[in-house]
């Protein structure tokens, strides 16, 4: 059996149309969603890029494969054993296809770790350096496939206008949107598509067995995109989250800092919703780009019997409580993540579950289907039992660990269906009644009425980062009493 992960970067579960949206078009997403299952409490571990791909590259929390936050930052120098079992370590007869992002621990490439495509080193937009106009500067520092593939193509290099960054006048470095000057087809989500093809057609011929895993840069901002995607929604569609209007009450002085980094937080209704707009228009993007892939597999009867997952590494805030982006906050925007799976060996269609599921699980599913057995080095779960109807050992909770992304700031978060439990190691914790207050409006934690429910979450959630081995268990544990 073929499988394939499609990863988007950075991409808010409830904008997706397959997740109720009723503005953004997501065709093809919806289509697979409703061929497959689509997940309702997926989650990822980290909400910064590379913990969060490491975690599903490793099959680890990130206290157990080492790497806490992004690893372009000084102090954090982890790679992933090349001989330590990971995402197709069990899948042996396979070819293993990497199209796309990367960033994934320090210096390795997806090469070293017997993958054929792409080796885009760490974050490496590929944009950057190749679109005229354009300020945000993560260059490629591998060779650049992408500006290769335009001059083979006879694309001329694309211009970028129309861009708009925050207030902060320190940071001008990253755009919040612009316009690619180009055709669709030159754009960076058609070349991934056509990298794919290319290298599954060699299979093909090759009559091999392989894994696709296709890394996108977006929604991920800057949202650079091309007509007609960068006008395709209007203000007037964009319904600001009501957290807008209530930013941050009771929530750590830290978290508004943040959002006066990015230039967000005194920023106009009718800015934030240009910044929605181009957001949704690069989700669409997106779509259409993996409806062609779909095609292709279509056409080359490999679709109907292909296991394919469809999900991001982490969330954004876009808009809610007045934030962007993702880092110091755990917020279910950021950490919530869409996940929708087609098995071809499964009777469900259309089907919705509510689980507590990690996207790390996606990992051990993989093995499951490669070996049926997981390795003892993994923390996740197969989703096979799930996904065919099968006894599965439910959790309790979802434990999730932040270092910090542009500064140091320890957080932990337990999440069990009802609750929400935050651990601020050097500010205000939080806790949040997730069913009557699904927004993350109003913190409980002095709430002497939730007293007891604190306790049992605390305690849990210290079980759970004793079990991993979490480098914050032990300051965790001088100061649950007192939190």
């Amino acid at each position: 059996m073929n499988l394939a992960i499609l990863l988007m970067d950075q991409t808010r579960a409830d904008m997706l149309g397959a997740y109720g949206h009723k503005v953004v078009k997501t065709p093809n997403m919806d289509r697979l969603a409703m061929q497959g299952t689509r997940f309702d409490n997926a989650f990822c571990a980290s909400s910064v890029c590379t913990p969060s791909r490491t975690s599903l590259f490793t099959g680890k929390m990130p206290s157990n494969h080492g790497v806490m936050c992004n690893s372009d930052k000084e102090g954090d120098k982890c790679d992933v054993p090349l001989e330590d079992e990971n995402l197709i370590s069990s899948l042996t007869d396979h070819t293993h296809l990497y199209i796309g992002k990367w960033h994934i621990g320090h210096k390795k490439l997806p090469s070293e770790y017997g993958y054929v495509g792409h080796d885009f080193d760490g974050y490496a937009y590929p944009g950057s350096g190749v679109y005229q106009g354009l300020a945000f500067d993560s260059n490629p520092l591998n060779g650049n496939r992408y500006q290769d593939w335009l001059i083979e193509k006879g694309f001329e290099l694309p211009k970028v206008s129309d861009c708009t960054f925050g207030n902060n006048p320190n940071l001008q470095i990253q755009e919040f949107y612009g316009l690619l000057d180009a055709p669709v087809e030159a754009s960076i989500p058609y070349f991934l598509v056509d990298e794919a093809i290319k290298h599954i057609q060699v299979c093909i011929d090759e009559n091999k067995p392989f894994t696709l895993w296709m890394n996108f840069w977006g929604p991920h901002t800057p949202c650079i995109i091309p007509e007609p995607y960068y006008s395709m929604y209007k203000p007037e569609q964009v319904t600001l989250d009501e957290s807008f209007y209530q930013p941050l009450q009771g929530k750590p002085e830290h978290y508004t800092n943040i959002a006066k980094m990015w230039g967000v937080w005194s920023l106009d209704e009718a800015k934030w919703k240009e910044i929605i707009c181009k957001y949704w228009g690069y989700i669409t993007l997106i779509d259409d780009a993996i409806g062609l892939l779909m095609d292709y597999l279509e056409q080359s009867n490999l679709y109907q019997e292909m296991f394919m997952v469809v999900s991001a590494d982490h969330g954004d805030a876009m808009g809610a409580h007045r934030m962007i982006e993702k880092g110091e906050f755990m917020f279910d925007q950021t950490y919530k993540v869409p996940l929708i799976i087609k098995d071809p060996k499964s009777q469900a269609h259309g089907e919705v579950n509510h689980s507590l599921v990690y996207l790390h699980d996606v990992t051990a599913t993989f093995a499951d289907i490669g070996k049926g057995v997981i390795p003892d080095s993994f923390d996740g779960q197969s989703l096979l039992p799930l996904l065919r109807q099968q006894p599965y050992q439910e959790r309790v909770g979802i434990l999730a660990q932040q270092s910090g992304h542009f500064t140091p700031y320890p957080q932990r978060m337990w999440r069990t269906r009802d609750y929400k439990l935050v651990f601020n190691a050097s500010g205000k914790s939080e806790l949040y009644h997730i069913t009557q207050d699904p927004k993350e409006m109003v913190n409980l934690i002095d709430n002497p009425q939730y007293a007891s429910i604190k306790s049992v979450l605390l305690d849990e959630m210290y079980a759970e980062m004793k079990k991993y081995q979490d480098p914050l268990c032990t300051w965790f544990y001088r100061m649950k009493a007192v939190i």
